[in-house]
């Protein structure tokens, strides 16, 4: 599996809207070097075809699809993956914890308190306390 990243991308605001763009259109542009989103989506030179393109967000997957215009990547970090196939790449990579290096799955999430089965304990204890 070959990773390749196409940097952080941040929420920007347009000076002057794009000709035909909605009023509420929202605008991503990459950290490195200002480049617009919708332009390097649709350069058509950028991504491979048949690859996997993900957001990774505080180095959680947050969307993984084979279309890159799919992706809104603001606040996000673009990666590509290659040489894996997979009719769902959310499936196979949603959630997944990404190290800079390589896909893991997430710790357990930690157990849920039970206040209804604490509460009936300390109610057993009192009880079994009595004369």
């Amino acid at each position: 599996m070959e990773i390749k990243s196409h940097g952080a991308w941040q929420r920007y605001t347009h000076e002057k809207l794009p000709y035909g763009a909605p009023a509420n259109a929202m605008f991503s542009r990459r950290a490195g070097d200002g480049i617009d989103w919708y332009d390097y989506v649709n350069a058509g030179k950028n991504f491979a075809e048949g690859t996997i393109k993900m957001t990774v967000v505080d180095g959680r997957v947050a969307a993984a699809t084979s279309d890159p215009t799919m992706l809104f990547p603001a606040g996000a970090t673009v990666l590509e993956v290659h040489d894996v196939a997979a009719a769902d790449p959310q499936g196979l990579f949603g959630g997944r914890v990404y190290d800079g290096k390589t896909f893991r799955d997430p710790p357990p999430a930690p157990k849920a308190p039970d206040p209804l089965g604490d509460l009936l304990k300390r109610i057993e204890i009192l009880e079994s306390k009595q004369p």
